[in-house]
């Protein structure tokens, strides 16, 4: 009889001890999840910065690239050859021998949409940085576009423009995205007379009313 109660005895002990095993490795293991979703929470943040971090720098490398003054001189000889200054009007495009200042801006257009393309820059800061120069080299470059004979050329640069209209229509009330060509004139005249160091009127906000 003492022996069984004995016995009894053990056994109320293991599994009361078992019970306070499984309660440690439990509360253990669900310690170990919290911290490792803790950890994977942190580490999206750390990546999300980083992100971030690296599209201000090359949004900036193409801010200070544009206002360089190599690009600068780009701009203003585009605008010596696209304005009639004793007309007071926009010269006609040659379609089939464009200005190979006109293909430079296209291309640094391209640069610009493949990097936001791949999600190396914010679109919406494209547009706001760019969103004027945009919109006035595509709407005078675009009989040029039309004429392409490869609908490959220039199409990551027509896209890009044409992605940013809808934050044009909703954020900037379409003010620039329908240059007339007394605008663009206007606009290739600002780049003749730009003195050097003076700002390029690239951005939101920047152009002269």
């Amino acid at each position: 009889m003492e022996g069984n109660r004995a016995t009894s005895g053990k056994a109320v002990h293991y599994t009361i001890f078992e019970r306070i095993t499984a309660i440690i490795t439990a509360m253990s293991t669900l310690v170990l999840a919290i911290v490792g979703i803790c950890a994977l929470i942190f580490a999206r943040g750390q990546i999300a910065e980083m992100h971030e971090e690296a599209r201000i720098q090359q949004l900036t490398a193409f801010v200070n690239k544009f206002d360089s003054h190599d690009r600068i001189t780009i701009r203003r000889n585009l605008a010596l050859k696209r304005v009639d200054q004793k007309q007071m009007r926009l010269r006609q495009l040659d379609i089939q021998n464009p200005p190979v200042e006109l293909e430079d801006e296209l291309d640094f257009c391209e640069d610009i949409g493949l990097l936001t393309d791949h999600g190396y820059l914010d679109r919406h800061d494209v547009w706001n940085q760019f969103g004027v120069w945009l919109f006035y080299l595509y709407t005078d470059a675009r009989p040029y576009l039309d004429n392409l004979q490869s609908p490959a050329d220039y199409r990551v640069c027509m896209n890009l423009v044409e992605s940013i209209r809808p934050i044009e229509a909703k954020e900037g009330a379409n003010t620039y995205d329908h240059p007339s060509e007394s605008d663009l004139y206007d606009s290739y005249m600002e780049d003749i007379q730009r003195q050097s160091g003076q700002p390029a009127y690239r951005a939101r906000g920047s152009k002269k009313p």
